[in-house]
């Protein structure tokens, strides 16, 4: 219902049928929102399984309490009646280097409990405008709240960062910020998941709040072994002289550097006509991998 007019009775606001139910009246479906400053999120999806997320055991550990949480918390929350005793929903913190599997974590999640997860795009929700980012987000909380989405904040330093010493104005509203989203989170009945490089870059005021803070690590060598052997698309194989088990040794690289270099070697592959990996084509994707990183080779 739209605010009625001044001096109008309370009830007399205009009716408005809110634009999925539009949708679901006139093609039988609701479609999928699609990013804009009235909804500053877009879907994450992916054709992966947990079979292809390599992580430590603690990590995955702590994983399977989140994927528990979004079967089960709507069963405690009704049918034991525990609304008052429980906060309505739960927040957690992926932390670690990029390329270690957090946002494949986000969308595993939700492919396999049913939930859509939207990744928020922070270059769309941050205003510079004062009182139009916290606009922008609670227009996002509130249309997720009802709907079961996981929400997904990727590179969460840039909004749920250390609040500063008040020195100006801008400082204040920054601040004021936080302190809405901090509200948000605590009323918000979903997962919502902030992501981030370092633990360290969260304000203290969200660490205390999250139920799961999840460290996500560099790959060790057996980890290490277990991406590139997963990393070998169907119809394609490695040659001879390739060595999966020395390269997991040798190269301290993430799951993502892995993916990259691979598809690097396959696009290769297809160019000269074959179907082998060869190490060559390998040691030139790692050089890519290291120089874009500003790392010696």
């Amino acid at each position: 219902m739209k605010k009625p007019l001044q001096e109008e009775p309370i009830m007399s606001g205009q009716l408005v049928l809110e634009t999925d139910y539009v949708q679901l009246l006139i093609t039988g479906k609701i479609p999928d929102p699609e990013l804009s400053i009235e909804f500053p999120a877009k879907k994450l999806e992916t054709t992966l399984t947990w079979d292809d997320l390599i992580l430590a055991e603690k990590t995955k550990r702590e994983i399977e309490e989140l994927e528990i949480w979004l079967k089960h918390n709507q069963t405690l929350s009704e049918k034991h009646d525990n609304r008052k005793k429980f906060k309505p929903g739960y927040t957690a913190l992926f932390y670690g280097p990029p390329g270690t599997g957090k946002t494949l974590t986000a969308s595993l999640l939700g492919k396999y409990t049913g939930k859509p997860v939207y990744r928020i795009d922070l270059s769309v929700a941050v205003s510079k405008f004062i009182g139009e980012t916290e606009k922008n987000l609670s227009k996002l909380f509130d249309r997720a709240r009802y709907k079961e989405w996981i929400l997904f904040f990727d590179e969460a330093d840039a909004i749920f960062g250390k609040r500063t010493q008040v020195r100006d104005a801008h400082d204040k509203y920054a601040n004021q910020e936080v302190s809405y989203l901090l509200q948000r989170l605590e009323e918000h009945p979903g997962l919502v998941i902030l992501a981030s490089n370092f633990k360290s870059n969260i304000d203290a005021a969200f660490t205390r709040r999250f139920q799961s803070i999840i460290h996500y690590t560099t790959p060790d060598y057996i980890s290490r072994l277990k991406l590139w052997q997963n990393s070998l698309p169907n119809k394609l194989s490695f040659s001879k002289e390739v060595d999966l088990s020395l390269m997991a040794k040798t190269y301290d690289i993430t799951g993502a550097n892995i993916n990259n270099v691979m598809h690097y070697c396959c696009l290769q592959a297809l160019n000269n006509k074959t179907s082998k990996i060869t190490h060559s084509n390998i040691i030139k994707g790692l050089k890519r991998e290291y120089l874009k990183e500003d790392k010696m080779f």
